[in-house]
Formats: structure tokens, sequence, C-alpha cells
């Protein structure tokens, strides 16, 4: 990060980028993949990635990927509703941040369970919210995790080579000054 950049325009860039990503991929997916069989979406890693860089400011493009993937599939006004709110699920995945977020971005099997929660939030939240509209709890619940579970898949292995890249996976404003610790150190 150039040094006189303020940080909220670095987190406005960085979470600008990641949408822009989202929008692209959830696009990209619904022109080369026949989502009536199963879904291939980044959604759940790009969201957990920035979750772990920006914390709540991850609504943005938890948001952006839910309007994306509906427009994208000319959804109706239900599926905007079951995919904006039940997709903001994922935001109780915050919950591990109390206790163990430094775990997660250093322990295999923490990053696991943190990626595979944020899936069953977003499938559960999605249910829930179908269910509110009159659709069937337990059939809506079984066909989601049926379609997403490729995705979650990718979502795993994107998320643990994420991990492996200096300041990816990592809360940003501890990245920042453990960077500027080093150049401080560097410079003595």
């Amino acid at each position: 990060m150039k040094k006189n950049m303020p940080l909220g325009t670095y987190r406005f860039i960085d979470i600008l980028v990641f949408t822009v990503l989202i929008i692209l991929f959830e696009f990209l997916a619904t022109i080369f993949v026949d989502t009536s069989l199963y879904s291939v979406s980044l959604f759940i890693p790009l969201a957990l990635i920035v979750m772990m860089r920006w914390n709540i400011w991850s609504i943005i493009i938890i948001i952006a990927s839910a309007i994306t993937y509906v427009y994208a599939n000319n959804g109706t006004s239900d599926n905007y509703l079951i995919y904006i709110i039940g997709d903001l699920f994922i935001l109780f995945n915050l919950l591990w941040f109390i206790k163990y977020k430094q775990n997660i971005k250093e322990n295999n099997y923490m990053c696991i369970i943190y990626v595979i929660s944020g899936y069953f939030l977003v499938e559960v939240g999605r249910s829930i919210v179908s269910a509110c509209l009159g659709y069937d709890f337990f059939n809506i619940l079984l066909s989601f995790l049926g379609t997403d579970s490729l995705s979650v898949l990718v979502g795993l292995v994107v998320i643990l080579i994420a991990r492996r890249q200096n300041g990816l996976f990592e809360d940003q404003i501890e990245y920042l000054k453990r960077i500027n610790a080093e150049e401080s150190l560097n410079e003595n």
C-alpha cells in the first residue's frame, strides 16, 4: 500500500476490485455452466476472503454477488429476496472472528470449517427465506446443498491457496501494521 493512501481509500479500492471480480465470475459462470443441474460460483471463497480482510464490509460483495447471480439467471423477485437475504447469513461467520480469526488464517482444519460453515449458513439462509415465501424448507435446502456442492469444493481450494499468499487472506489492518513494522526494522 502506498504510504500516504488513507485506509478508507485502500479499503474502497480493495473491495471494489473483489466486487468487480465476483460480478464478472457470476456472469461468466452463467454463460458457461448449466445452472439447472449445479452451479459453479466463487461467491463463497471471495466473500470469505473479503470477510477475513474487512469484516462486516464484506456485505458489499455479498449483495453484489446475489444481485448479479439472480439477474444473470433471469430470476424473479422471490429469487432476489432468497439470494440477497439468504446470502447475508454468511455474515454469521464473523462470530468465528471473536476467538478464532488467527486460527482460521493459520490452521488448515479451522480454515476448512470456516469455509464449510459459510456454505451451510448460506444454504440454510436461502432455505429459511424460501420457506417464508411458501416453499418447502427441506426440499429447497436439499436442492441448494446439491446444486452448490461443487462451488464449496472450488471454494475450499481457492481459500486454501489464498491462505498461502502473503496478506491475501489476512485482516488488512493487521497486515498493514505488520508490513509497516517490517519496513521500520529494515530501515534501522
